[in-house]
């Protein structure tokens, strides 16, 4: 029987995804990945391994993750960009982690309760979406690389509604059938806010400035621009006869500026830190600038230095600085990048191109 690290975090995504290896004749080792403080859910992972009937470690990544994930993301907003922590950590830390305990424990495989399914496609092994699933989570793992994707189970691949998934558990009589899926980001503390958490971890308190319209003109003062992102439209504390979004956030001059929805569209979109993981197919391709998104088709184009340029056919919704545009051949993942910066119009080719 095929030992299985399983990445069991408590909730009910993990457990069901421990169901189902057991179903499937694998020997599943619940292993709880410790990466931060606030909210640990591991008495609650503990909890599901026990009405699992698996054998339960604790793998201690606190000092990774912080180095990994907590870190870059107070750095990426102090520079006005909106990060991603799930896409920060699960290459870094969460994958790494897990994968260094499996072969501590023995076990030829991982696995983990992501949305999404693991596929061979020319002679790689490649992440794949599940159509009409209302959870997919394919977009977050675009940073796994041959050497993880090779030994990972997606057991929940096969679902397409989280309410199968929620009865699945309460058949199994898991208590992690009732559990509240968890919204917030991973490592704040309950009721602790985002410039709360940048100003106690970095020691920096976010500074009030100037919302600026689009001419310059001032409308009304931020209490740090760490509280704003692209294509934000609530919460903006600016009264107007028009509806205004976040268009540019300047670090240097800590000014959030405000203009119409038009001004957030973008058809060419800047990556950094590219990872491919297939020669990209000159047609065919499409893409998501954030989790929620739809993807849409595009034109990639590869520079030097881990670089990229997304040309878009129609123009994107405030692609958003610091977040991940993540590119689909049909389902499959061929790769990503982080956000840099965007612009309105079509241009020409760019130096150093591939």
């Amino acid at each position: 029987m095929t030992r299985v690290a399983l990445g069991l975090s408590g909730g009910v995504d993990s457990a069901v995804a421990a169901v189902l290896l057991k179903e499937q004749g694998y020997e599943p080792v619940g292993v709880f990945l410790k990466m931060h403080r606030a909210g640990c859910e591991e008495n609650a992972a503990r909890r599901a391994a026990e009405e699992l009937g698996i054998p339960f470690v604790i793998k201690d990544l606190t000092a990774l993750f912080e180095e990994r994930v907590i870190r870059p993301f107070a750095a990426f907003y102090q520079r006005g960009e909106t990060p991603n922590p799930c896409i920060l950590c699960n290459p870094a830390v969460k994958f790494r982690g897990l994968s260094a305990a499996a072969d501590a424990l023995g076990c030829a495989k991982i696995a983990t309760g992501h949305y999404a399914s693991v596929a061979v496609w020319g002679g790689r092994h490649l992440v794949r979406r599940v159509c009409g699933q209302e959870k997919d989570q394919s977009y977050m793992l675009y940073g796994l690389g041959e050497e993880i994707l090779s030994r990972l189970l997606l057991p929940l691949g096969s679902f397409t509604q989280k309410s199968a998934v929620r009865g699945r558990a309460g058949a199994a009589g898991l208590s992690a059938a009732a559990k509240k899926d968890s919204l917030d980001i991973c490592f704040l503390a309950p009721g602790q806010s985002l410039p709360a958490f940048i100003a106690q971890f970095s020691g920096v308190r976010p500074q009030p400035g100037g919302i600026l319209g689009e001419d310059g003109a001032l409308l009304g003062t931020h209490q740090g621009i760490c509280g704003y992102t692209v294509g934000q439209r609530r919460g903006l504390g600016v009264a107007a006869e028009q509806r205004l979004y976040v268009t540019r956030l300047d670090p240097e001059e800590n000014t959030v500026t405000l203009g119409p929805r038009e001004s957030c569209l973008a058809t060419e979109v800047f990556l950094r830190g590219a990872v491919w993981h297939l020669p990209l197919p000159e047609e065919g391709l499409s893409a998501k600038v954030r989790y929620r998104d739809r993807d849409t088709p595009v034109r990639a184009e590869l520079l030097a230095d881990q670089r990229a340029v997304l040309h878009f056919e129609t123009p994107k919704m405030a692609p958003a600085p610091g977040q991940s545009a993540v590119i689909y051949w049909e389902n499959f993942v061929l790769g990503g990048g982080i956000i840099e910066k965007t612009e309105k119009n079509p241009s020409k080719k760019y130096k150093n191109s591939k």
